[in-house]
């Protein structure tokens, strides 16, 4: 009898897998040999089972479990057999098709990270031209350092990206003009998160209107806190006669999603300007909407 067979070797050499595979399809009862020898207890295997071994290779391709895979040969009809692999080109499409948002948005991060390279000179201020953007925000101060951490933790459930923190630099918060001085109390900052348009529920998402912006980078420990290079700004806004037109972003440009060296850490400020009108002081800036 065993002259028909094929040994547990012989048939995962022609297959291409491993004698461990075979043994673990035996114990979860996908593929039991033919004929086990009651002395040596050696596996043996039909021609037949050559066959189904090649199916379950196929399916196991596909990404369908063991237990799947039981089911498919369970009382298998060509009906049944044409539903569950429709339902698995349907969830490989929906894979492939993250997959490449994946890809589009690590593009976005590679080429923001290669043009860091390229950026304005650090502390030194610049004018540019925001175009409309979107966020997502519970509008609120947070209420310090470990609050906010929470408050990104919450918002970013809120979102569909594939890796979006990740993918592009969107961590930030705003706060009023309070923030370009030094104080020795919490500067109330409200954390957010720069989205796409389709990647959130449109009842979660804030506009922020198009800008000119007077921006600048700048090394610092974190969010929410004033920084001795806001100085600068502040004579850049007195010198061109300029004021502060709206609420005033903080953005995380390098951070510790891709660095451990805080001397890597990198931010942003933006703030929004128009021409000053007075001297007085003006208004607090409006809220984002």
């Amino acid at each position: 009898m065993k002259n028909d067979l094929l040994s547990i070797t012989e048939l995962a050499r022609l297959r291409k897998v491993t004698s461990e595979t075979l043994r673990h399809y035996d114990r979860v009862g996908l593929i039991k040999p033919d004929y086990v020898d009651p002395q040596t207890r050696y596996r043996y295997y039909s021609i037949r089972q050559y066959e189904r071994l090649g199916t379950i290779k196929e399916l196991r391709a596909l990404g369908l479990s063991i237990d799947e895979i039981k089911e498919y040969f369970d009382g298998r009809n060509l009906e049944k057999s044409l539903a569950i692999l429709k339902e698995r080109q349907r969830l490989l499409i929906r894979e492939i098709e993250e997959k490449m948002l994946l890809s589009q948005v690590l593009g976005r991060k590679l080429h923001f990270l290669d043009d860091v390279r390229h950026l304005p000179a650090i502390g030194v201020p610049f004018k540019c031209h925001i175009p409309q953007r979107y966020i997502i925000t519970f509008g609120e101060p947070a209420g310090g350092p470990r609050e906010h951490a929470f408050a990104f933790t919450k918002l970013e459930q809120y979102l569909t990206d594939v890796a979006p923190v990740l993918a592009s630099d969107c961590i930030g918060v705003y706060c009023d003009r309070r923030i370009l001085y030094p104080s020795e109390d919490y500067i109330p900052c409200v954390p957010m998160l720069f989205v796409q348009p389709d990647s959130i529920e449109k009842d979660h998402m804030v506009t922020v209107p198009p800008n000119e912006y007077l921006c600048m980078f700048y090394r610092g420990t974190g969010l929410e806190e004033y920084n001795e290079s806001f100085e600068t700004l502040k004579r850049y806004l007195d010198l061109y006669n300029l004021d502060v037109a709206g609420d005033i972003f903080q953005v995380y440009k390098i951070d510790k999603t891709v660095t451990d060296d805080p001397e890597e850490t990198l931010l942003e400020i933006q703030v929004p300007i128009k021409f000053a009108e007075t001297h007085d002081g003006g208004d607090e800036g409006d809220a984002a909407s």
